[in-house]
């Protein structure tokens, strides 16, 4: 995910606005150092998280911010958490400025997390017509990935499942020295070679989500 972040930072220029909606700890701040970045987040997600790096506190669904304010909104991973992801992406259209950009990542394949906060899958077609929906225009969505990425994601939990801690003390001892084989196996070598072979699909109709971009009209 950080890739697509930073791809995107490099179009930003200079002390632009950019609102990081749903930014949990702004792990992606640094990546706008040169813009005027605002993380906001409703402090829901990981009880784990440190959210006192926020710029705003607030409801994505009725963002405090006013509108036409931003030159880019970034969302990572944030929609599937929303009860109304349409109603999210009308308040992203109001914030952005006329010919503003939003840059959005959501999973198509992932497990539940962040319970009970997790709401939503979606494919291309359903972001597509969200969005324009919503009132977006130069609406891409492309695939995170194809089969191979995808099953690489789904074979690494292998391993934890295997060796879950609550097993009973005999089967830990009899597959003790098949542990670290399995680790190296699921978590490190097949997804490996499931990134290896990523290139061979070209339909990428298997993928574990979806990286997107749409722009406000510059005319409404």
């Amino acid at each position: 995910m950080s890739r697509f972040v930073e791809d995107v930072s490099r179009t930003v220029s200079p002390g632009e606005r950019v609102l990081d909606a749903g930014a949990g700890e702004a792990p992606y701040r640094l990546l706008f150092r040169g813009a005027r970045y605002v993380g906001l987040d409703d402090g829901r997600g990981d009880p784990r998280w440190d959210y006192t790096g926020l710029n705003v506190s607030g409801d994505l669904l009725a963002m405090p911010l006013a509108s036409a304010s931003f030159d880019h909104v970034i969302c990572t991973e944030t929609l599937e958490h929303l009860s109304d992801p349409q109603g999210f992406l009308v308040e992203v259209a109001r914030v952005l400025r006329p010919g503003g950009h939003l840059h959005l990542s959501a999973p198509l394949s992932f497990k539940e997390h962040q319970q009970p906060h997790d709401y939503f899958r979606y494919t291309r077609y359903g972001l597509a017509l969200l969005l324009e929906r919503a009132g977006f225009e130069a609406v891409s969505v492309e695939p995170e990935g194809g089969y191979f990425r995808y099953l690489g994601d789904k074979i690494q939990p292998a391993h934890r499942y295997l060796f879950a801690k609550d097993r009973a003390l005999v089967w830990k001892i009899v597959f003790l020295i098949l542990q670290p084989f399995s680790m190296l196996l699921f978590t490190v070598l097949l997804p490996a070679l499931c990134a290896a072979l990523d290139p061979l699909d070209s339909k990428r109709v298997h993928t574990t989500g979806f990286l997107v971009t749409a722009r406000r009209p510059e005319r409404v």
